[in-house]
Order: structure tokens, then sequence, then C-alpha cells
């Protein structure tokens, strides 16, 4: 009888879904991360969405409002990054003859115990080097239009499916309860509920972090009288999010902002931005993360750690996320339990 109980059709089923599902996990896993990436949006979403539909008693509207905010906003950030990037690259280009040029005189006209340094280092390979770097940087510009036409296709699909993960979340968590039975029905609503708290508690911990970074680098850039300092610190935040590739690209567009003001402004600014990205790994983040996701900072360093080295680029941006869902299930399904039974 429990035989017939546990092999039914339903079941037999569903198990087959599921070993399809993890036969085509490795293919699918860029769009599972998609997906889980818009679940994370959507749960710092919700509760704003919520508030504006118990106003409005009108549910696709209220979810319009949102989506349009969050899309303006993410809008306001993103467009200066590019002006700012486009606007400096091609300064530097500019001005890239007329540096090699004082770095070929400076070259022939030093002279240490009696000999030229142009002897020692040939000021023609120099300019040749850069030429082609300069070049070969310009010749990318294909692959850099590319990848920005499939960066908006990539926005457009999150803001799509963000879209409706909001109408219909309480369709979709309805069906998700569905598959446990309905003597743990209301505990798997109190666990999704907890879920859906800690995880929307990432995005603002996010968002926290990104301003604190964009008012320590827009100061410092201040104090060291560099161009776009506000624009920069807002860059420098933004692409925080992405972990060793994004504070790369702030330092470079630092770097080509302060080129005018000689090697001292530039060392200055290279200085106060690692010391600021210590600040924000060491003490922002740890702590910031901890307070909204109700995590201890140990579990927040070992996750991204974790998720860097498994789940790279993208596994390092979601890591505290994850570690909110597992932290959730760790406490709720066997903590709680076997402390209840004692």
């Amino acid at each position: 009888m429990v035989f017939k109980d546990i092999f039914t059709t339903k079941n037999l089923v569903f198990l087959l879904l599921l070993l399809i599902v993890l036969i085509l996990l490795p293919q699918i896993s860029e769009l599972i991360m998609l997906f889980f990436a818009c679940f994370v949006l959507a749960c710092s979403m919700l509760p704003i969405v919520n508030w504006i539909d118990k106003k409005t008693n009108n549910r696709t509207l209220s979810v319009i409002i949102v989506v349009v905010m969050a899309v303006i906003l993410t809008l306001a950030f993103i467009l200066p990054v590019f002006t700012i990037t486009i606007e400096q690259i091609s300064l530097f280009f500019q001005s890239v003859p007329e540096k090699l040029a004082e770095i070929q005189t400076y070259l022939h006209n030093f002279n240490f115990a009696g000999h030229s340094l142009s002897e020692f280092v040939n000021a023609e390979n120099i300019m040749d080097n850069g030429q082609e770097i300069a070049k070969s940087i310009l010749s990318q510009s294909w692959n850099i239009t590319m990848g920005f036409v499939q960066g908006i296709i990539v926005f457009v699909a999150i803001v799509t499916i963000l879209f409706y993960m909001l109408k219909d979340s309480k369709y979709m968590k309805d069906k998700f309860i569905e598959f446990f039975p309905d003597n743990m029905k209301e505990r798997a609503n109190e666990i999704t509920e907890k879920i859906s708290q800690k995880v929307g508690g990432y995005v603002i911990a996010t968002i926290i972090s990104c301003f604190a970074i964009w008012i320590m680098i827009a100061i410092s850039l201040l104090i060291l009288k560099v161009e776009f300092a506000f624009s920069l610190g807002l860059i420098a935040g933004v692409l925080d999010i992405i972990p060793v590739l994004g504070p790369t690209i702030a330092l470079t567009l630092i770097i080509l902002s302060a080129y005018k003001r000689g090697v001292i402004v530039i060392a200055l600014a290279l200085v106060l931005f690692l010391g600021v990205q210590q600040i924000s790994n060491n003490v922002i983040r740890p702590v910031v993360f901890g307070r909204f996701m109700d995590l201890h900072p140990l579990v927040i360093i070992f996750s991204l750690l974790v998720g860097g080295k498994f789940g790279g680029l993208i596994g390092l941006i979601l890591a505290p996320a994850i570690a909110a869902i597992i932290t959730v299930l760790i406490d709720e399904l066997y903590l709680k339990t076997i402390n209840k039974s004692k």
C-alpha cells in the first residue's frame, strides 16, 4: 500500500521532470541565475508594490509604477557612467600623442652620469607601442557595441520578468506551496515570507553600500581637485556591485581624469581609492549586509569567498542573497526542530 502511495503517476512525472532539470542544469545555469537575480529584485520591490496596491486597489498599475520608477533610477545611475567613460577615454586618446612627445623630449634631455637617458630607453619604441595599444583598443569598438546591444536585451528581459514576478507574486507563491502536504503548507508559507524579507534586505544593503562608496570617493577626488569628482564617485559606487571588474573600471576612469593633474595626484587618487575599497570590503559591506539581512559579518565574508570560487562574477554578486536563503532554511528546518524536541 505504501509502495502504491509513493509511486503514483504524479510523483513519477515530478521525478522525471526533476531529473531532466538536473541534466540540463549546466546548460541553463546562466538562465537560472538571471531568474534568481530577478527574484532578488522582486523581493525588494514587493513591499512597495503591496503598499501602492492597497491605495489604488489595482495590482497591474501598482507594478507598472514601481517598475517604471526602478527603470528611471537605474538609467539615472547608468547614463553618467557611459557619458563620463566615453568622454574621458576620448580626451585621453586625444592627449596621447602630446604626452608621448613630452616623454620623448624628457628622455632626450635627462642626463645621468654624463649619458642621456635616451641611450638606454628607446623613445621611438615607446611611441610605436603606445600607438599600437591605442589602435588595438579602438579596434575593439565593434565588440563593445555588440556587448552594449546584448546589455540592452538583458535589461529588457529583466524588466519583463520583474513585471510578471511582481504582478503574479501571490499566484506563484500559492503554486509553490501546493507542492507541500496540507500539514506543512502553513510552515512553508512562513519560511517563504522570511526568505523574501531577507533577500529583499540584500538589495537595500547593496544600495546603502554603493551610496557610501559614492560619497567617500567623491569627497576624496574633490580634495584632490580632480575633474568630474561627483560623477566619478557615482560611477565607482554603481560599479562596486560588480566585484573586482567594477572597481578596476572605476579606478581606470579616475586615473584618466587625474591624468592632467600629474603623477602625484594620480598616486594619491590611487591610494585613496584603495583605502575606500578596504573600508568598504572589511567594514561597510559586512556590517550593512549583516544589519539588513540579519546575518553575521563572518557569514557574509564567507559567502562572498565561496560565491566567487564556485559562481564566478555572478556568484560574487548574488552570494549574500544565496547565503540568506540557506541560513533561513537551516534555521527553520533544522535548528528550530531539534531545539523544539529538547
